[in-house]
Formats: C-alpha cells, structure tokens, sequence
C-alpha cells in the first residue's frame, strides 16, 4: 500500500487514522459530550467566533482579522471550520515537506505527532498562518519574490507577524552570497508590510469605528515591553511551563546559531546556509526574544507561535541532515547543559521540578540523538519522540476540550 500511495500520503492517513481512532476511543471511555460544539470554542477560538458573528468590538480588536473574515465568509459552522482549517494544514504539510525532500514515514509521523500542533485542528488562525508563512518560504526557497510578498501579506493580515518577519527577512537578505537588489528587495518588503498593516486597520475601522488599535488592545494580555523576571514562568503552571519553556531553549539555541553566523565566528564562518534556513531561523529566535521583552518573563503561547509553524520542521529538517555525528560523550554533555538551562525556570526549587525537568532534558537529548553516531540509538530515539509527541498532543487536545490552557 505505501508504494502505491507514496510515502508521504501513507504517513499522513497513518497519522489521522491514529488521531481520530485514539479520541473516539478516550470520548467512549471517558465523556460522551467530549466533542460538543462548545468545548471547541475555548480561549481564542472564542474570540475568532464573536469576530466572525459580530465583527470587531472592544479587546478583540488584538485579534488580526484573515482567519474570521474566512470564516464569516464561508459561513459555516464549528465543526466545519475544523474540517476545513485541517485540510489547509494537511495540504500545506504535504506541499513543505515534498519541497524539503522529506520522505521517511517515521520522520513525517515525528513532525506530524509534534504536540502544538492540535491548533491547527482547533477554530484557531494557525492553519492560515502556516499556509502563509509555507508560501513565504517557498518565495525563499525557489527564489520567487513574488510569493515571498504574497505570504507576508496575508501573514500580517493573519497575525502581526511583521514584528518579526521583517526583521527575518531583511537578516536573509544580508546574509545572501547574492547581494544583487538587496535594497529594491527590502523596500518592497517594507512597502508591503506597510498595506498589510493599513489593511488590518481598514478591517477593523469597517467593524468597530477605531483605527490601529490592535496593538494598544494588546495590553489587556500583559504585552508591552518590559523586563523580564525570573524565574520565567507561563500560564497555567505545570507541564505548560515546561513545553513553553522548551520552546524557548528552541529559540535560544536558533537564535543564538544565527547570530553566530552573522559574527561569522570561526566554528560556522564557512557554513552557507539556505534562505529559508536563515528566515527560520530568525523566525524561532525573534518570535522568543519577542516574547521574552513583551511578556515580562511570562512565555505563554511561545509553544504555539514556535511549534504550529512550518520553521521548527525547516530548521529540524537542516538539522537532520547535516553530515556530522554526536558521541555518547557529548550526547551526556548536551543533557547536563540543557538541565543547568532549566534554573532559568526555578527547576532547582523542589525534588519534584527538578526530576520533571530532568525529564524535559531527556526528552529534549533525544532530537541531538538523531544525529548519534549509533544508528540503533537514533532509531529508538526517533521513535520515542514520536510515542512522547503523541502522547502529549492527544493530552493537548483533552485539555483544551476541557477548557484548560495549552497556548
């Protein structure tokens, strides 16, 4: 059957098949009214539904409005709109990891079995975002401008992304061999970050009267800029601490790669990376400094806006690839790193934070050990990430049908 369909067809009907199979079975054993309309109208997906039914009022005016316009344009229902934002995903899936040449069914089931992704599953803007941010990347990736405008166009109309995008794209640019109409390249990045935003605002003017203020609205979630206080933490506590906080290990370590690239230090001076390597890259490594500066130390959501997008596959997939490979030694080495990287959370503060994020450290040595010079430790490794994943994303889901934050 794989041969027939291809690889990367059967991984994805693999992977839906086990989702839908493991939520009918908890809903059977667990709560009939699991899959009520209303458990899926939690958190934003709230919101997205009051701004598809009524337009933009009051605090909702922090919400960018491409995915309710969507929404209040085909004018359907809860259940329909998830149908419809998991074929945007599963579509936009199947479309990047053709283009990056990924073709191992168990390495597309550890993408697909990352635990953020049940957003694109929800009534949330991730889908959209993730087929916006695709079309960027592959503008970057087959040198086609004209889809790297399109995409950021619809990604500020989709989210105000261009904090971070424009900052990315123009770190791409100038780090390009080819320096040809860099300039005429980053005024038109410019140019059409300038429509997009003025698009957001006659959108939202149309609805509520006001102009350009989503970004004031954004201060009802705690965001402007300010110091950062440690311990970090997120909300909700627990587990969503920890998933948030290895978000932010993921944008440290990218951005810190980056920046190493762009000092052109001796151990990465001669590395030459793809566009769309650098662009996600900067992406993961602004989008957490974003974070960090205008949450106060606060991470909530950064395992969202870091794991529901194509960047952490592009960069995991450059990461995978890469001719060298890691000896026991340093694998321990990375571990006792990592586990020192969680007093940034207060890990030291109790026996029990400590061997939770003990584990965290475990789970985290498990991507390095992808590249073990052991081919039977990288299988296991591999699959262990995939049970993990799983396992987790099927407890995201529970979570938030049940009301309970996850990003």
């Amino acid at each position: 059957m794989k041969n027939k369909v291809g690889s990367k067809t059967f991984a994805i009907l693999i992977y839906m098949l086990l989702f839908i199979l493991t939520l009918v079975g908890i809903q059977q054993i667990w709560s009939s009214d699991l899959f009520d309309k209303i458990n899926f109208l939690n958190w934003d997906a709230d919101h997205y539904n009051f701004i598809k039914e009524k337009g933009y009022q009051d605090f909702r005016l922090a919400f960018f409005p491409l995915f309710p316009i969507i929404w209040r344009f085909l004018d359907v229902g809860v259940y329909a709109i998830i149908l419809i934002n998991s074929l945007i995903f599963f579509i936009s899936f199947y479309t990047l990891i053709k283009n990056l040449e990924i073709k191992g069914v168990k390495e597309i089931l550890m993408y697909l079995s990352i635990p953020s992704f049940v957003f694109f599953y929800l009534p949330y803007s991730e889908s959209i975002f993730f087929l916006c941010s695709l079309i960027i990347i592959l503008g970057l990736k087959n040198n086609k401008n004209y889809l790297v405008y399109i995409g950021l166009f619809l990604s500020i109309l989709s989210r105000p992304a261009f904090t971070v995008f424009i900052p990315a794209l123009i770190i791409t640019q100038l780090l390009n061999r080819n320096k040809e109409k860099i300039s005429l390249t980053i005024g038109f990045y410019l140019l059409v970050s300038i429509l997009g935003i003025i698009s957001v605002g006659i959108i939202q003017f149309y609805d509520s009267g006001e102009w350009f203020k989503f970004f004031s609205k954004q201060k009802n979630w705690g965001n402007q800029l300010q110091i950062p206080k440690l311990p970090l933490t997120s909300w909700a506590g627990g587990f969503i601490v920890r998933t948030d906080g290895f978000a932010f290990l993921i944008g440290v370590l990218s951005g810190s790669f980056l920046t190493a690239l762009i000092l052109k230090l001796k151990w990465v001076k001669d590395t030459v990376l793809p566009k769309e390597v650098i662009f996600s890259l900067a992406y993961l490594g602004g989008i957490t400094i974003a974070v960090l500066l205008f949450r106060g130390g606060s991470l909530f959501s950064l395992n969202r806006f870091v794991f529901a997008t194509p960047f952490i596959i592009v960069v995991l997939n450059y990461w995978i690839r890469q001719q060298f490979n890691l000896k026991i030694k340093k694998l321990l080495l990375i571990f006792g790193l990592i586990f020192i990287f969680w007093f940034l959370f207060g890990s030291y503060v109790h026996i029990q934070q400590i061997l939770k994020f003990g584990l965290l450290s475990v789970y985290a040595t498990l991507i390095f050990a992808l590249k073990s010079d052991k081919e039977t430790i990288r299988k296991h490794s591999l699959i262990l990430l995939i049970i993990i994943n799983f396992s987790f994303q099927i407890i995201f889901y529970i979570r938030f049908l049940n009301g309970n934050w996850v990003g």
